[in-house]
This record gives structure tokens, sequence and C-alpha cells, in this order.
């Protein structure tokens, strides 16, 4: 019986079995990264046109940050600055070829800090996930999702910009637990 030969073909086989793990995590390394900027391209699609259009359809000189949020219908949410510096959440809808244009002076309306101190005080046990502006039925409202009850309900809370009232509140309950 030769030792050596049998010992030399499990060092082979071991070579190669770890070269090929190697290639196919490279493979899956490359592959995720490939979807991945694929997926971010795709959630920012638009946002270069919409924001041109803003630009050149309004009073807006310098746009800071553009979001998409899907209501009844789906929206691009434009935060800018007129020639006066002063700062304008716009609504720019991403259905349709006329495009009614929903803009807000956010010196008029209560701010993102101040109904979130204000949901806080009220849901103190909630994990906070986002706030949002959002647009439902031409009403402009902040939309903050939070986790409440041990994260088995999850709560989209509808609220005025004008005046922190709740408009809506949709709660989504966890069927398994």
């Amino acid at each position: 019986m030769n030792n050596g030969y049998s010992q030399s073909s499990k060092h082979e086989w071991l070579k190669w079995s770890l070269w090929t793990l190697l290639v196919l995590a490279i493979a899956c390394i490359i592959y995720a990264i490939f979807l991945y900027n694929d997926l971010y391209d795709s959630k920012t699609a638009g946002f270069a046109d919409t924001e041109k259009q803003i630009l050149a359809q309004t009073a807006i000189t310098d746009v800071e940050k553009i979001e998409h949020y899907n209501g009844d219908s789906p929206y691009h949410i434009v935060y800018g600055k007129n020639g006066d510096n002063e700062e304008k959440i716009i609504f720019y809808p991403l259905n349709g070829n006329e495009k009614n244009l929903t803009t807000i002076d956010t010196s008029r309306i209560i701010s993102e800090q101040q109904i979130l101190n204000a949901w806080e005080n009220q849901c103190s046990k909630c994990q906070f996930v986002h706030i949002n502006p959002a647009l439902v039925d031409g009403e402009p409202l902040w939309e903050i999702a939070y986790y409440k009850d041990n994260k088995s309900t999850y709560v989209l809370d509808y609220l005025s910009m004008d005046d922190a009232s709740r408009i809506e509140q949709l709660h989504f309950s966890k069927l398994v637990k």
C-alpha cells in the first residue's frame, strides 16, 4: 500500500476544493455588489429628472434632498430652498403628464422635530422607525412609522403639518408570534 500516493491525492483534492470555494465566495460577493447597486439605482430612479424639472419650473434654486413616497399615488418629495433662502417641501407627482405640485413653506408648519417630540411624549414605550412628509387626499401630513407592544404592532400615524392633529392611524399586527 502506497500511503504517499493517497496522501498526495487527498492534498490535491483539498487544494482544489478550497480554490473552488474561494472562487464561489468571490463570485457571490461580486453578485451582491451588483445587486445592491441595481436596487439603489432603482430606488433613486428619476431623481435627476425631478430635480431638473423643479429647478426649471419653480422658484427653488437649491435642491437639498429628494425622497420617494407612495401614497394613493407615487410622489417625489423634494426638499429645497428658494432665492430668499426659504426652505420648502415640494410634492412632485410621478403619475400623469400634467404635474400639480404641492409646495409647503416649512416656516408655516409644525417642524419634523416638534412632531417627533410630541410623539415621544405620547408613546414613550414605542420604537421609532421613521418620519416622512406624506400627501393624503391633497393634505400635507407627517407620516410617523413605529413599533409598539414589543414589536408586535407596526403603526403608521398621519399627523397634520398645521396643528399636529391625528388624521389617520393604521395598525399592522403580526400574525405569528
